[in-house]
């Protein structure tokens, strides 16, 4: 998106502190938290989204300060992004995970909570959001641990498979937008809106990323929602024995129905809703980035259906 060259001087602040943050730690923990900060800006799709939603959240607040508030709550998402990242990695993979990034994630843990204080200040509101939202956070990591790693059965918990209450998982993008709410003494209306946002553009999130991540995450024996009705499809229609998929299984799956197609329309859907929760308050770029991500999302329904009409006409002549 080419309105990312409009902040280019705000992204390049904000690392600086983040880079000054983590390459003040004693080493050798300072020389791996940069080095996992490298990787993983470059690695992970949308860091710069992440890293600019407060300044395009900025838009739709009147509050004072509003370049410095912006910056300390962009360092704040960075730091929640880490953390969240390493808390995934650890999950996914824990014995390929160094473990002491999780000295970093829980640094960069205290660092969110540390910026958030300090701009609001003591605030009954925003400790309560606060507290309810890592409770979230928690029950969501604690959940998918639980319940979503797959062993070769199909639990209940998989086949009512809860990809709302994934999308908690990002957390820190929350803390961004009470601390601008606080901050204006925002009214209810408002508060309900951008957190419906926030709730309905985290879901479409989640489901795009199941999507675009589905051999990784089975190589790993995460469960996602696409791969769930894949494994439920193939065991249903008894072409696999029970617990037997390979990811070759799941392919075919996929080829055959159109659960991946049903699953980015969903993610749409999600994605509209968060686009319609905001549509009043003029946030020029959240609005330019959300209608960019819908038709991105609507492009890659048209190619999932295109390319599985292909392969099963070839197949079939």
């Amino acid at each position: 998106m080419n309105f990312f060259n409009d902040f280019d001087k705000e992204i390049n602040l904000v690392l600086d502190d983040v880079y000054s943050f983590l390459g003040g730690l004693d080493k050798p923990i300072s020389d791996l938290g940069i080095s996992f900060l490298d990787k993983f800006k470059v690695s992970l799709k949308g860091f710069n989204t992440f890293l600019l939603f407060p300044y395009w959240l900025a838009e739709g607040f009147d509050v004072e300060n509003k370049d410095e508030v912006s910056r300390n709550l962009s360092n704040l998402d960075v730091y929640g992004i880490i953390h969240l990242r390493i808390i995934d990695d650890i999950l996914d993979n824990p014995e390929k995970i160094n473990r002491n990034l999780l000295l970093i994630s829980n640094l960069c843990e205290f660092k969110m909570y540390e910026i958030g204080f300090k701009l609001v200040g003591k605030n009954d509101y925003f400790l309560k959001d606060l507290e309810d939202t890592l409770t979230q956070f928690s029950n969501a990591v604690l959940f998918e641990k639980q319940y979503y790693q797959y062993k070769g059965i199909l639990t209940k918990e998989m086949k009512n498979y809860n990809y709302e209450l994934m999308a908690k998982k990002a957390f820190h993008l929350r803390i961004p937008i009470l601390s601008y709410l606080c901050l204006e003494s925002s009214d209810e209306e408002k508060t309900k809106d951008f957190f419906s946002m926030l709730d309905n553009w985290a879901t479409s999130m989640q489901l795009f990323n199941d999507v675009l991540g589905c051999k990784d995450d089975f190589d790993s024996g995460q469960l996602t929602y696409p791969l769930v009705k894949a494994i439920q499809y193939l065991e249903d229609n008894n072409l696999v024995d029970k617990g037997k998929a390979d990811y070759m299984d799941i392919a075919a799956a996929f080829i055959e129905t159109d659960i991946m197609e049903k699953t980015l329309e969903t993610s749409l859907e999600y994605q509209k809703k968060a686009i319609n929760s905001i549509e009043k308050y003029n946030l020029h770029y959240l609005n330019d980035f959300f209608e960019d991500s819908y038709f991105k999302i609507s492009s890659s329904v048209e190619k999932f259906k295109n390319k599985r009409e292909t392969i099963l006409k070839d197949t079939i002549n």
